[in-house]
């Protein structure tokens, strides 16, 4: 440790904080808080050079370090207790070239950090629902979400990445290696930097759709059913995304509503048709830009939270599987951060045209259980809601189960590498193999 504090006392442009630094309770929190994981030194470069030296002297010295940025992970895998967490916030930029479609994003960037640049070229890409997510960490590992149906995956927008690697050197990522990047995420290096492709699109359609939930259980039937009916007729331009939360007056029942499309008239055809499958309490959805639309979320995003993730994959949103939402979407806790959410890779979705290690391309479902709470005195509570409701859940027809999982939503304990990335595991085994042999990125989300 003495070697590092030495480096960074001679490299003043890079700030970093210890335990007992005026701004290390402000720079240490993720999204999940984690009392009991203390980093021993937050360090955070402003280029890749920095990045590279850093690398250098903590390989060298043998110190166990991990990167964030924006610091979502359900289970807290951005930092790890006692090691050096390189925060890559301060490598931010944004160049957005209208002319090839394409922008390069700094390693640290934050969703709404490019969505205000992409804004101003008229440009869109897919993202998350929660705006402050960081990019790298998103697409790299899969990357569902807003506007997938029309565009792509997070990790289908991976043109070309630069990162450093095992050997603390600067590199522009070959094909095998982006190859392993599209799915299996900083595990040959910290990336830098990536280029990916944007979309003209000025203009959506966008809002919340609020439903009358006065009874959740009957609302979110209605919904289901009448969504079933019209499934395989939504344009890819549609992206509907359901979600229960709770609010001042009560658990709500919501679907984002988002139509990608210049057709601005045919958007809201569908929206009359959606708003017309259960009665609707309140609806924002209006013509707008995918940055207002995300400031919106932004302010009603909780900033911190105690908690974890439950999560399986679904082939079909079957009425078995439905009834078991509603009766648990009525049971929810009533603690503010408290959430149900589902994801969904839809037929219509592009197929990849890019090598990749992410295997999990057929239709489905991903299930968010968010026993996450504001009051740590009500996590017992949520925690107990939310595996009676998993274990339910898993008790439904088997046959509709993936066997695979999301791998950021996944605790822990539960990954099974070889299941997830499926007959692409060998390819990232090999990649890895070649180009970090002595696991130097071991505390990533992809282990070996």
């Amino acid at each position: 440790m003495d070697e590092l504090t030495n480096f960074l006392a001679q490299t003043p442009r890079i700030h970093y904080a210890t335990p007992s630094s005026p701004d290390y309770d402000t720079l240490r929190p993720g999204y999940v808080l984690d009392h009991a994981k203390i980093p021993a030194m937050i360090v955070r470069p402003r280029s890749a050079d920095d990045v590279a030296a850093l690398v250098t002297v903590l390989k060298a010295n043998g110190l166990p370090f991990s990167v964030r940025v924006g610091g979502h992970d359900m289970f807290g895998r951005s930092q790890v207790h006692e090691a050096i967490t390189i925060d890559l916030r301060e490598i931010a930029y944004v160049h957005v070239d209208p002319e090839t479609h394409t922008a390069r994003l700094g390693g640290g960037v934050l969703f709404m950090e490019v969505l205000k640049e992409l804004k101003q070229h008229g440009m869109v890409v897919p993202h998350p629902v929660i705006p402050g997510v960081g990019f790298v960490g998103w697409a790299t590992h899969g990357g569902y979400g807003l506007l997938s149906a029309q565009y792509g995956f997070g990790v289908d927008q991976i043109l070309q990445a630069r990162l450093v690697d095992s050997q603390a050197m600067i590199r522009d990522a070959d094909e095998d290696m982006l190859t392993a990047i599209r799915g299996g995420g900083g595990s040959l290096g910290i990336i830098v930097e990536l280029t990916i492709k944007v979309y003209p699109l000025a203009q959506v359609l966008a809002g919340v759709i609020t439903y009358e939930s006065s009874d959740i259980s009957t609302t979110i039937t209605r919904y289901n059913d009448a969504w079933r009916q019209q499934k395989e007729g939504i344009p890819s331009s549609l992206s509907l995304f359901q979600c229960i939360g709770n609010t001042p007056t009560g658990k709500r029942f919501s679907v984002l509503f988002v139509w990608a499309s210049t057709d601005i008239e045919s958007g809201k055809i569908w929206l009359s048709k959606v708003s017309s499958w259960t009665p609707v309490a309140v609806s924002t959805v209006a013509p707008t830009d995918m940055m207002a639309f995300n400031e919106g979320a932004q302010r009603i995003c909780h900033a911190h939270a105690y908690g974890l993730c439950l999560t399986l994959n679904l082939r079909q949103l079957t009425a078995e599987i439905v009834a078991v939402i509603s009766k648990f979407a009525a049971l929810k806790p009533s603690d503010p951060s408290t959430m149900f959410a589902i994801h969904e890779l839809r037929a219509c979705t592009p197929q990849p045209i890019r090598k990749n290690v992410w295997d999990t391309r057929s239709p489905h479902f991903v299930v968010e259980i968010l026993p996450t709470v504001l009051d740590a005195d009500r996590l017992n509570e949520a925690l107990e809601w939310a595996h009676n409701f998993y274990d339910e859940m898993m008790g439904t027809k088997s046959s509709n189960i993936l066997p695979s999982t999301y791998l950021p939503l996944t605790e822990p304990k539960k990954v099974d590498m070889k299941t997830m990335y499926g007959n692409k595991y060998e390819t990232l085994e090999r990649i890895k193999q070649e180009y970090d042999p002595d696991n130097v990125f071991k505390h990533t989300l992809v282990q070996f």
